[in-house]
């Protein structure tokens, strides 16, 4: 060991005293040294946007999760409030006076609601999964069964289950509950997440599977072709945000739990049916050039970063100078 540090010793000294080698090693040395550098802040730069990136699409996952819980919890304890009254149940079970039926859901929706909010729905389905009452002066009462899923594995198991469909038009949160000749729902549209998130200067947007849907029923309304094979049937929507991401892949973006174009941050999260299948997705979307936007300060943070490495390679090569 010792005697290695000798000939190193005398290897320097000999490109000493050939001063055009000596400088050029020290320069060479000095360029992959700056090289190096710069390559470790950009991957450090990197490496920390994209940890940025994935806390915030985290939290923005924990955000819509929570609003998603606390709805289908107030349709759900509602529902399960008005079975609590035997008055109640007794006129659902009479499904010989579907008038009556109606005008007491009527009734109920419209002292639980407020103008100023999404209305929650109720509704009445026969044993054979056909809707024969609704809280809905627009709704389509007619006679064939509902495709949905989640009524479906109600009318079989005889137990209360919810979950994310669609029905007449719009996505709702949904949940079922077994009376005694038929189901009850209590329902609330996705629609008011809009405004929820506008609020914070974000996008909400939900997309639809259109092999998963009648078809024939939904262009009863109005709906936007997103894609190859998604659908867009919210009554507010962002059409200039549909436009920009209509060719975006959206398996990807599913896969990652977000992307980043050039104006856009946007997360996706699938919207599962009580198959376990993906029926749908909620997007989620915050403008990078936005002042204030976190996409925004995680930009800025990294151009800054960079800008200061280059000032210290700038800075270094007018000291070598």
């Amino acid at each position: 060991m010792f005697g290695m540090i000798l000939k190193f010793q005398a290897f320097l000294e000999k490109l000493k005293q050939n001063k055009r080698v000596w400088f050029t090693t020290l320069t060479l040395i000095s360029f992959l040294g700056i090289i190096g550098t710069i390559s470790y802040l950009n991957t450090t730069t990197s490496r920390a946007a994209q940890n940025l990136y994935e806390a915030t699409s985290t939290n923005y996952f924990l955000e819509i999760d929570s609003k998603s819980n606390k709805t289908v919890e107030s349709i759900t304890l509602l529902g399960i409030a008005l079975l609590e009254n035997p008055n109640f149940v007794a006129i659902l079970n009479n499904q010989n006076n579907v008038a009556g039926i109606n005008e007491q859901l009527k009734s109920i929706a419209s002292k639980i609601n407020k103008p100023d909010q999404t209305p929650i729905a109720l509704e009445l389905y026969n044993k054979d999964g056909i809707k024969i009452a609704s809280s809905l002066a627009d709704a389509r009462l007619n006679s064939t069964p509902s495709d949905s899923k989640v009524l479906e594995r109600v009318l079989i198991s005889n137990e209360m289950n919810s979950g994310i469909e669609y029905d007449d038009g719009q996505v709702y949160f949904r949940a079922f509950f077994p009376v005694g000749n038929g189901v009850l729902e209590t329902k609330k549209s996705l629609n008011f997440l809009v405004d929820d998130y506008a609020e914070g200067n974000k996008i909400f947007q939900v997309l639809m599977d259109k092999d998963f849907l009648d078809m024939k029923n939904v262009q009863r309304y109005p709906f936007k072709k997103i894609g190859k094979g998604e659908i867009s049937v919210q009554s507010t929507v962002d059409d200039d945000f549909l436009e920009k991401i209509t060719e975006l892949n959206f398996d990807e973006i599913l896969e990652k739990k977000y992307i980043l174009t050039e104006e856009n941050f946007i997360l996706a999260k699938p919207i599962m049916n009580v198959d376990n299948k993906r029926i749908g997705m909620i997007l989620i979307s915050e403008n990078i050039l936005q002042d204030g936007s976190l996409p925004n300060m995680t930009k800025s943070i990294t151009t800054g970063i960079t800008t200061a490495a280059l000032g210290l390679v700038v800075a270094l090569l007018v000291l070598m100078i």
